[in-house]
């Protein structure tokens, strides 16, 4: 009984996801008015991820366009800024459980009488690093100060990907997860 406690414990940390999204909204800001938007990001003197910018680029405007905002490529003609970060961490992950390390000889049982076996557990604690890639993208008004007026995070391991255009996919889902509740223009 204890073993199957214990195995369905593990299995369930197994099961858990990494990734993490938040989202915050400025709740007095007046998302009808919008209908035009540049993406920008920081210039990064980094070729992997200059790379990564352009896809995010596109990913971005295909997303904004389908929610029926027009991208342009000119900041000073955009009602609003989408600009986002980006960054990659190597992070370790602790997780403990009790691990089956042997059969031992019994030789008193209530199942098996006088003699017989058991298994033998101890605690185990089990440590992997992963690479992790954080997005924050921030929706900006140029017109107010430059106030940013919505916010998204997100956290997720990194994998290796075996082609571009795997890779172009995944970054369009992220691009769709995390504008997910960046208001449609009605």
């Amino acid at each position: 009984m204890i073993m199957r406690l214990i195995l369905a414990a593990a299995l369930f940390l197994v099961g858990c996801s990494h990734k993490t999204y938040e989202s915050a909204r400025h709740e007095n800001y007046d998302f009808a008015k919008l209908k035009t938007v540049a993406v920008i990001h920081p210039d990064i003197d980094d070729a992997a991820t200059r790379n990564a910018q352009k896809l995010f680029d596109k990913a971005f405007a295909q997303t904004l366009e389908q929610k029926g905002y027009s991208v342009v490529g000119d900041r000073s003609k955009a009602d609003f800024l989408l600009t986002y970060h980006l960054g990659v961490t190597d992070t370790r992950h602790l997780s403990n459980d009790y691990r089956v390390i042997g059969i031992a000889p019994t030789y008193f049982s209530p199942h098996y009488g006088h003699y017989g076996y058991h298994y033998m557990v101890a605690p185990s604690t089990q440590s992997t690093t992963a690479r992790e890639g954080k997005i924050i993208v921030e929706a900006i008004d140029p017109k107010a100060d430059n106030l940013v007026f919505w916010n998204a995070k997100m956290t997720d391991r990194l994998k290796a990907f075996k082609s571009p255009e795997e890779r172009a996919a995944f970054i369009k889902k992220v691009a769709q997860k995390v504008l997910s509740t960046f208001p449609d223009r009605k």
